[in-house]
């Protein structure tokens, strides 16, 4: 997966335009026109776009995309949305699959299952520079260890996350949401990830 972050602020004081914005995680579907009209947020909330929104990333049309949020106050289920920034979707790779496995470092910030059980999400610090080479990106993944099944019936997930820095330079930080579909794994089922940061290894247990 190739990473793209950039930053925007979207905070202004007083009664202004955004001053009752809003952000949420979400799957956000597009039209026959290739525009965003309808958003089911992670608390199962269905939000109508009105108008339309067309998003400055290409995407194409009748699709659902994994996406972060910013919209209007909400009225009648309506809202209007303000930016749709896209959240990359990281699928399940078993260690046997992948020829190298890379654990760069990088900046854990926060990781958490969403309301409605679908995603595991990691919210991750890069570093990253200005390169001449467009191509070159870093990548990310989750790779599975092993999977073991316990007594009650349930299974142990063992997980890291892949991250290969490709030669980016390393100047400044740059933040970014990641989110695992949980399509294999069950209520009962532990999940249990290892992150490799600046500052040593950090374990998260779900």
């Amino acid at each position: 997966l190739m990473v793209v972050a950039c930053t925007r602020d979207f905070y202004e004081t007083g009664d202004s335009s955004l001053s009752y914005l809003n952000t949420s995680f979400a799957e956000v579907s597009t039209n026959a026109s290739s525009a965003f009209v309808e958003a089911v947020t992670d608390d199962g909330t269905t939000l109508r776009l009105t108008p339309a929104y067309r998003p400055k990333w290409k995407v194409k049309a009748d699709t659902t995309y994994r996406a972060l949020l910013y919209y209007n106050k909400v009225v009648e289920g309506v809202t209007k949305a303000i930016d749709i920034s896209p959240v990359p979707v990281l699928q399940m790779k078993f260690a046997l699959d992948v020829v190298d496995i890379h654990t760069d470092p990088v900046t854990f910030e926060s990781a958490w299952i969403s309301k409605n059980r679908r995603y595991l999400n990691l919210g991750l610090s890069l570093k990253t520079g200005k390169v001449d080479d467009k191509k070159v990106a870093q990548s990310l993944a989750i790779v599975v260890d092993s999977v073991k099944r316990r007594l009650d019936g349930g299974k142990n997930f063992y997980m890291r996350l892949y991250h290969a820095q490709n030669g980016v330079p390393e100047y400044y930080s740059a933040r970014i949401f990641v989110s695992m579909p949980m399509t294999n794994i069950q209520t009962r089922d532990s999940i249990v990830l290892d992150i490799n940061t600046y500052n040593g290894m950090v374990r998260k247990y779900f």
